[in-house]
């Protein structure tokens, strides 16, 4: 979650909005993790349940701009209809093949209404002084981390031969989530969900 943005409150709960994936697309990219052969490199794979797409890392919020933001967040769900998203079929990494860091998985069918969502909640964050700055959105699934790259070849032709199955499910909701920094990594939970509308 380190790739978010700065912000003005540095006390309260950590903080991000996401869209939680269900658990046939979670098994399939652990599967995936499973089959992905690094050699003598260390890589830190996602647990299952840590699996999402981060429409915005808000980082620290006091109790008031928590109230804020879900004020801000049922203004722009409640016009907005349910979609479908389906994976990619291919491997991406950050920042490049180069010097790669973060393991992902892209979204395909559905990408440009998680990017127009992940807009409007920046733009309604900014406008009320909740950010002080964003990356740009590239919709995508991070399913590990690189702690020890010993032969990056070895990583990078595993991964290009690799290609997922585009399992796809309907995203109802997004939801405002909270993460917790223990010893054993992060815990994440729902502060609260905002449904779309069906249709």
């Amino acid at each position: 979650m380190k790739d978010g943005s700065r912000l003005i409150n540095n006390e309260g709960k950590r903080t991000f909005i996401a869209v939680n994936l269900d658990s046939k697309i979670k098994n399939a990219l652990s599967d995936i993790q499973k089959n992905i052969y690094v050699g003598e490199s260390k890589i830190k794979w996602l647990k299952p349940n840590l699996l999402h797409i981060t429409l915005e890392f808000l980082g620290d919020q006091s109790p008031g701009q928590i109230e804020i933001i879900r004020q801000l967040l049922k203004k722009i769900t409640v016009c907005r209809k349910s979609f479908v998203i389906s994976l990619s079929s291919n491997i991406g990494v950050f920042p490049s093949l180069k010097k790669p860091r973060v393991i992902w998985v892209g979204i395909e069918n559905g990408n440009t209404k998680l990017k127009k969502i992940s807009e409007m909640i920046k733009s309604s964050l900014l406008k009320n002084l909740l950010l002080k700055d964003s990356k740009e959105f590239h919709s995508h699934i991070t399913i590990g981390r690189v702690k020890y790259l010993n032969d990056r070849n070895i990583l990078v032709n595993n991964i290009n031969d690799i290609h997922l199955k585009r399992e796809s499910q309907k995203i109802n909701s997004i939801e405002l989530m909270e993460s917790k920094l223990t010893p054993t990594g992060p815990i994440y939970s729902i502060i609260e969900r905002f449904p779309l509308v069906n249709h």
